[in-house]
């Protein structure tokens, strides 16, 4: 009897402990499942109204709006030669110099010459004025001031040409160096040390990336909706981001006869050289009237393999919305399903949220 009343306190004591924990646990346990995830931050946008142009997508390729095989002026043995396929050379940057030996010996020479025929102008002309003068007091007969005035004459006109002889072996000397004509990529080499080249040869060819071209052929049934000038959007694939804003630069008037398509030629500013020629470009050219449609930034659409989802905020919770893609313009896409004017949904934070979660709305 005494052992028993001895253990009660201590089993009273254990099931107390075990009933308040179980209770402790059950009461966390109550108020997780009651609490629930806390909302998820998000930014948001409202669906609106928005004129965008019917758009049409199609592949082009991408090609320097400048290139240029830069040749030389004049003929000559290579004896420097400087870039390399892929190096960057800046306008004016010296690309080869041909030998200028013989040129260096005609310039002495002209200058030489041009010295000596100077000399005797000078006494030629001395000799006129006293001709001159004697002339004046009908001291000496006409034919001595006349053939004083003819050598004078005869020595100013071998000057000029003398003078010109020696410009024209400078411009020759000055050919004798090839020089970029724009800043550039070197695309290819022609020559190299060593070889002859002609009058009109090539040296090498340079690109200039700064800006460029992409050339697609568009079907006809749409050139006739295009103008000169008018605004694309561009995307390169191999380029991550790869989104580069565009302008009709030029429409070809004769196409293909076989395939029924125009060139056209869109310009895109590269001041980065990230584009390369021959890389693949899909273009969005506007095409027909801009229609009002409703649209949302291109960040809300989740894309769920061939399902596009937008997530709507009622009430601080998000629920998805399918919806169907339109035509794009900018930074805004046409959307279509069951949406209206003015109605929130997520731009930032989209891709993780589940249906019916709590969001919390920030700037």
């Amino acid at each position: 009897m005494s052992e028993r009343l001895l253990m009660n306190p201590f089993r009273l004591i254990l099931v107390g402990t075990i009933t308040c924990a179980s209770l402790f646990g059950f009461g966390i346990a109550s108020s997780r499942s009651q609490k629930g995830p806390p909302p998820a931050p998000v930014k948001v946008a409202r669906v609106s109204l928005v004129e965008i142009a019917p758009q049409v997508l199609l592949i082009g390729t991408a090609q320097p709006r400048l290139t240029s095989v830069v040749a030389s002026d004049i003929d000559g043995l290579v004896e420097e030669f400087n870039p390399n396929e892929g190096d960057f050379v800046k306008k004016g940057a010296v690309l080869a110099r041909l030998e200028d030996s013989l040129l260096q010996i005609q310039l002495k020479g002209a200058k030489a010459s041009k010295a000596d025929t100077e000399a005797q102008l000078r006494r030629a002309r001395a000799d006129l004025k006293r001709s001159s003068e004697l002339l004046a007091s009908e001291t000496i007969a006409d034919k001595q001031y006349t053939d004083d005035l003819a050598e004078v004459q005869s020595l100013e006109a071998r000057v000029l040409r003398l003078e010109a002889e020696i410009e024209h072996d400078k411009d020759s000397i000055a050919k004798k160096i090839i020089r970029a004509p724009f800043s550039g990529f070197v695309v290819k080499e022609h020559t190299q040390i060593g070889q002859w080249v002609d009058k009109g040869g090539p040296i090498v060819t340079v690109a200039d990336l700064s800006s460029m071209e992409v050339v697609v052929d568009v079907p006809e049934r749409y050139v006739s909706q295009l103008a000169l000038g008018g605004s694309t959007r561009v995307e390169v694939d191999a380029l991550d981001p790869g989104k580069f804003r565009g302008r009709i630069a030029a429409i070809i008037p004769v196409g293909d006869a076989a395939s029924r398509s125009f060139p056209v030629k869109v310009s895109i500013d590269n001041p980065e050289n990230r584009i390369k020629g021959g890389m693949l470009c899909r273009v969005s050219l506007a095409i027909g009237k801009p229609n009002s449609v409703l649209a949302v930034p291109k960040d809300a659409v989740v894309n769920m393999g061939q399902e596009h989802l937008l997530f709507v905020v009622h009430d601080g919770v998000a629920q998805p919305l399918p919806v169907q893609l339109g035509d794009a313009s900018d930074s805004m896409i046409e959307v279509k399903g069951p949406l209206e004017p003015g109605m929130q949904v997520v731009t930032r934070g989209n891709e993780r949220l589940r249906p019916g979660q709590p969001v919390q709305v920030i700037k």
